[in-house]
């Protein structure tokens, strides 16, 4: 089959991805977590090599051992650079199987995941009793360190996000509101932050001056 010049249905398979990562984004908004991956991973990726070296010897391969090399090859890679070259590489193999099965057993529509998602988000402290002030009762939790952190790094996305959206001036406040916190994870004081701002701006300058750089080709 050839779709706009992409053979065997590629461009369906990466529509059906495109929608189901929009989904993803409705429910849950902007992600942030640790990789998690690097050398620990090493002997399943070698383990998961030899299975499908095995595999192609006797005639026996199949996408899972394929996609199952590619994923612990990803998953044995600390460097962020090498790490996104592996992860590339196993969506791409992600997308080949599926084309596959649309050959063998023609297209299926997808449907992506549009209920259950996110039903809880970081809000500013006073919010809670905002609420309450409103006549409604507030359901609310106490973040962990771990998770607070990475619902910080998320909340800096959304709230760049809607600046860049909005172009409101206002929005650059919640900005610098997570900023502060995300610093403050770090054992940084506004009065640091500012100190280390200042000292960058001094030793490379700031942004007034509106200059664009060509970068080499």
């Amino acid at each position: 089959m050839e779709n706009l010049g992409v053979p065997d249905g590629l461009s369906e398979v990466l529509a059906d991805v495109a929608a189901e990562r929009a989904a993803q984004d409705r429910l849950w908004g902007v992600q942030e977590f640790p990789d998690g991956s690097g050398p620990a991973y090493s002997d399943h990726a070698e383990e998961a090599k030899r299975d499908c070296a095995v595999a192609w010897r006797e005639g026996e391969l199949t996408w899972r051992h394929i996609l199952t090399e590619e994923f612990y090859e990803a998953l044995a890679e600390d460097d962020p650079v090498r790490l996104r070259n592996e992860l590339i590489q196993t969506a791409a193999v992600a997308v080949k199987w599926v084309q596959s099965l649309d050959r063998r057993h023609g297209v299926s529509p997808h449907s992506p995941k549009e209920n259950g998602g996110r039903t809880e988000k970081l809000v500013r402290d006073r919010i809670p009793d905002i609420i309450r002030a409103g006549g409604r009762t507030p359901d609310t939790r106490v973040a962990p360190s771990g998770e607070y952190a990475a619902l910080l790094r998320a909340k800096l996305y959304e709230e760049a996000g809607e600046y860049t959206a909005t172009g409101d001036p206002a929005e650059l406040a919640d900005v610098l509101e997570v900023v502060h916190a995300l610093a403050a994870l770090h054992g940084l004081s506004p009065d640091d932050l500012e100190e280390q701002r200042a000292a960058k701006a001094a030793a490379r300058g700031g942004f007034t001056d509106r200059i664009v750089l060509a970068l080499p080709q």
